[in-house]
C-alpha cells in the first residue's frame, strides 16, 4: 500500500489554519448542533440547550427550515413551522443562564423518506438606549434529521475522474435515508496501489458530506500530485 501523504499533510494544514480564524467568541452557546428524530421509534421529540455566555441579556427566536441539499452540494432552507412545535419560539436568557427549547414533530408521520431540517436559533437585535453603533446578532443553525420508518440508505459511487484540482465523483443513494460521506470509509485504487481515506479525513476534505434519500451529489477530494494509471474509487 501506498500512502500519498504530501497532499494530506497541505490540505490538513489549510484546514487548521481555517478552523483558527473562525475562533470568534459568539456570545452565546448552543447545543447538541446534530440532532436525530426517528419515527421508527417514536421518538418525535428532543431539546436543545441555549447558554447565554454574555453579561447582557440574550434575545433568541427559534425557526424551523427544512433543508434541501442539491447535487452541488449548495443549500436551501425553506420555512417549516407547520411541521414542528418549538416551545418556547421565543426566550429572553439572563446572563450565565441557559434555555432549554423543546422540538417536536407533527409532521405527515407516514413519510417515506427521511427529511432534514435546521432549528436557527435567531439573536433577536436589540438597540439600547443612546447606542448609535452597528449592532452585530449570531445565528446558529442545529442539524435536525428525521428518519423515516425503517430508512435505509444505498450509496453508490459513478463518473469517476480526475481532474487539475484533484479528483471528482459522484454519490448516488438509492435508497430512502440520508447518508454522511463522512461517516464512511473511501478507497481511492490507481493500478496496483491503494489509499484508504477514514471519516476524520474526509471530514476534512469535504464541506457538506450530505447525501439526501433517492438523490445524487457531486464531490470534489482536492488530492493532486497522484500517480498515474487506472484510477478507481470505492467505499470501503
Amino acid at each position: 500500500m501506498t500512502v500519498w501523504s504530501r497532499p494530506f499533510a497541505r490540505i490538513s494544514l489549510a484546514f487548521m489554519a481555517m478552523v483558527c480564524a473562525a475562533g470568534l467568541a459568539l456570545g452565546y452557546e448552543v447545543e447538541p448542533m446534530r440532532l436525530i428524530l426517528d419515527l421508527g421509534s417514536n421518538r418525535t421529540s428532543t431539546v436543545i440547550s441555549i447558554t447565554n455566555t454574555r453579561d447582557a441579556r440574550l434575545p433568541v427566536e427559534i425557526v424551523m427550515k427544512r433543508r434541501i441539499v442539491n447535487p452541488d452540494g449548495s443549500q436551501e432552507f425553506v420555512p417549516a413551522d407547520e411541521d414542528f412545535s418549538v416551545f418556547p419560539p421565543l426566550a429572553l436568557i439572563e446572563p450565565g443562564q441557559s434555555q432549554a427549547v423543546r422540538l417536536t414533530y407533527i409532521g405527515d408521520p407516514g413519510i417515506t423518506d427521511s427529511q432534514a431540517y435546521i432549528a436557527e436559533v435567531q439573536e433577536v437585535p436589540v438597540n439600547q438606549p443612546g447606542f448609535t453603533g452597528v449592532v452585530f446578532a449570531y445565528n446558529f443553525g442545529v442539524a435536525v434529521y428525521l428518519r423515516a420508518d425503517e430508512a435505509e440508505a444505498d450509496v453508490s459511487l459513478t463518473e469517476i475522474r480526475r481532474e487539475d484540482d484533484g479528483l471528482h465523483f459522484r454519490a448516488v443513494n438509492d435508497g430512502t435515508d440520508f447518508a454522511m460521506l463522512s461517516d464512511m470509509s473511501l478507497r481511492i485504487s490507481i493500478g496496483s496501489e491503494s489509499i484508504r481515506l477514514e471519516p476524520a479525513q474526509l471530514s476534512e476534505l469535504i464541506e457538506n458530506p450530505i447525501i439526501p434519500p433517492h438523490a445524487v451529489r457531486d464531490f470534489h477530494l482536492a488530492i493532486t500530485d497522484l500517480p498515474d494509471g487506472d484510477l478507481r474509487i470505492s467505499l470501503d
